[in-house]
Formats: structure tokens, C-alpha cells, sequence
């Protein structure tokens, strides 16, 4: 009986002990659980910095335009690094991507708009 009370308190230690181990070796713990991959966001910062190169050498973007659009990437940006350093999730994500994509789209109706405005 002793033997067998020595055997099962050690198989519950060893259990114990390997248990947060195993749930630390588990694919997707910490920095990604739940949100995006590391690439998913360096696109995302790609696709930002693109859109920022275009404002500035669009030659249908007024001053103006240009100013405002700056402003709403420096927004976009300053979100996206606060994100990244308190760590981001999926609904983080999913806003900032939908954020940069705005973005995008305001970059080419503005260039496209045709209003002969360069002030």
C-alpha cells in the first residue's frame, strides 16, 4: 500500500509539473494566440507604407489631400505600433486592416477625382 501511495503522489507531481510546460509548447501560445501571424501584419505594414509612398508621389493629390491623407496614415501607424507593443488580436487586426484598406482606396479615388485642384 505504502509503494503504491509513493507511486501515485510521484505521477501526480510529474503530471503537474509537465502540464504548463505542454500548454507553453502549444503552436499559437503568447504573441499570436488568437490573432495574426507575424508575416499577416508585416504585409499589413507593407501595404501602409505603400500607400503613404503613393500620397506623396500622386500627381492627382492636391496639397490639401495629401495632408489630410497623411494624417489619417500617421493615425493608422501610431494605432499599429501601440497594438504591437500591448500585443494585438484579432479584432485589433481586423479593424487596422480595414483602416488601411480605406486608406488605399481614398489614395486612388483622390488622385483619380480629376478636380484640377494642386493647392
Amino acid at each position: 500500500m505504502r509503494k503504491l501511495l509513493i507511486s501515485a503522489a510521484l505521477a501526480t507531481a510529474t503530471i503537474a509539473a509537465a502540464v504548463p510546460t505542454a500548454a507553453m509548447a502549444q503552436p499559437g501560445y503568447g504573441w499570436q494566440r488568437g490573432g495574426p501571424t507575424r508575416a499577416q501584419v508585416v504585409d499589413l505594414l507593407r501595404d501602409l507604407s505603400r500607400a503613404e509612398q503613393r500620397i506623396d508621389r500622386a500627381p492627382g493629390i492636391s496639397r490639401r489631400e495629401a495632408a489630410t491623407l497623411r494624417r489619417q496614415a500617421t493615425q493608422i501607424r501610431f494605432q499599429l505600433n501601440r497594438a504591437q507593443r500591448y500585443g494585438i488580436n484579432a479584432r485589433e487586426f481586423n479593424s487596422l486592416r480595414a483602416q488601411v484598406n480605406r486608406l488605399q482606396l481614398r489614395v486612388r479615388l483622390e488622385n483619380r477625382d480629376r478636380d484640377n485642384r494642386r493647392y
